[in-house]
């Protein structure tokens, strides 16, 4: 079944991409629910309806996919008469711990979580199942193996996935490999802090792009200490003095990253293929201007719009998909006349234009 978005006065075509990404955190030998093999139910609750709360536990507040997710949940929820109430964890994983709790405190009726970590997770999370609230994960499933079943979830209830460990990978590193013409170099630049969904992502990206052709070589994966422009740019300096300049290509695993990646090669002199992740305005500037080369969009507005559609589902007592990939698109100088601002996004979910699907499926694309 394709999963389409209300839209009104509008006819914009969107690209279509839909990630798999079919595997759990390890979270170790938590208490388990029981569920069917294919979706994820809780029972219907006598206060299954409008007029609750929803807190997000945001990993890091700072980062622009996270604070447009942020807003367009807590614009669309609003429309829904739901309340969201976001806190930051600031990239520290004692911090969200203490978010949960706080949250469990606080008797919000379901709790959307970006994971900074697994088995630390747990115990927490397993409270909030215990006190009723519904637990959806945003990217909380990381690896290949299938997801079967709740219990391989627990304690999440359900899991929407940025579509980055496969299709976004895939995409970055099928652009990469046809750049170079099958030949090359490959930096990666990864997050220095526990974000087990990032380095996922860029194992992957290492994995696609070096089976791509037997003439593509990853040198290493530096990190970004600071997750930040500036963060990156040291570190890549660093490898092209190790590698003598020997560098054709950086993948990094946000737009900030890839920026920093570029000023560190014009510094240096070198030309190399750049290409970055989520698709924020600073990144498309940069591919605007020659710095980078590509991006993956994640249209995070619409991932909040699946996200909410989920836990209303949730809230309600109704089946949702244990895992469900919105779509991703590549976004490069040739396609930049259809990439659609995430500020056009927000607004459109602001006034309603772009409204949450009135259906479900466990690989959505958008229309």
């Amino acid at each position: 079944m394709r999963l389409r978005f209300t839209r009104r006065h509008t006819s914009r075509r969107r690209s279509k991409a839909a990630g798999l990404m079919l595997a759990a955190v390890a979270l170790g030998a938590a208490a388990c629910s029981s569920s069917s093999s294919s979706s994820s139910t809780r029972p219907a609750a006598s206060t299954a309806h409008q007029g609750y709360t929803i807190g997000f536990s945001n990993p890091q507040g700072t980062q622009p996919v996270l604070d447009t997710f942020q807003q367009a949940l807590t614009e669309a929820a609003k429309r829904q008469g739901i309340t969201v109430t976001s806190l930051n964890a600031a990239l520290s994983v004692s911090n969200q711990v203490s978010d949960i709790q706080q949250f469990i405190n606080e008797k919000v009726k379901a709790i959307v979580v970006f994971p900074l970590a697994g088995p630390p997770l747990v115990p927490v999370l397993t409270a909030a199942r215990k006190a009723g609230i519904v637990v959806l994960g945003y990217n909380a499933v990381t690896s290949t193996s299938p997801i079967t079943s709740a219990q391989q979830l627990y304690p999440f209830n359900a899991d929407i996935n940025q579509g980055l460990i496969h299709e976004g990978a895939k995409l970055a590193a099928q652009f990469v490999a046809k750049a170079l013409g099958g030949k090359g170099n490959v930096l990666g630049v990864d997050i220095a802090a526990p974000v087990p969904s990032l380095h996922a992502f860029m194992h992957a990206e290492e994995a696609d792009v070096t089976a791509a052709s037997s003439g593509i070589h990853w040198l290493e994966t530096v990190h970004d200490q600071t997750d930040d422009i500036a963060g990156a740019a040291g570190p890549v300096a660093d490898a092209l003095t190790k590698y003598h300049d020997n560098v054709q290509a950086v993948m990094a695993y946000f737009d900030g990253a890839a920026e920093g990646a570029a000023q560190a090669l014009k510094a240096a002199g070198v030309h190399a293929v750049v290409v970055g992740q989520q698709g924020n305005a600073d990144g498309i500037a940069a591919i605007r201007s020659g710095e980078m080369d590509a991006t993956i969009n994640e249209l995070p507005y619409e991932q909040a719009l699946i996200a909410l559609k989920m836990v209303e589902d949730l809230v309600a007592g109704k089946s949702v998909p244990l895992v469900v990939h919105p779509p991703v698109q590549l976004v490069t100088k040739a396609n930049l006349s259809s990439y659609v601002p995430w500020s056009t996004g927000l607004k459109e979910v602001a006034d309603g234009t772009l409204t949450p699907p009135t259906t479900l499926s466990a690989n959505p694309t958008v229309g």
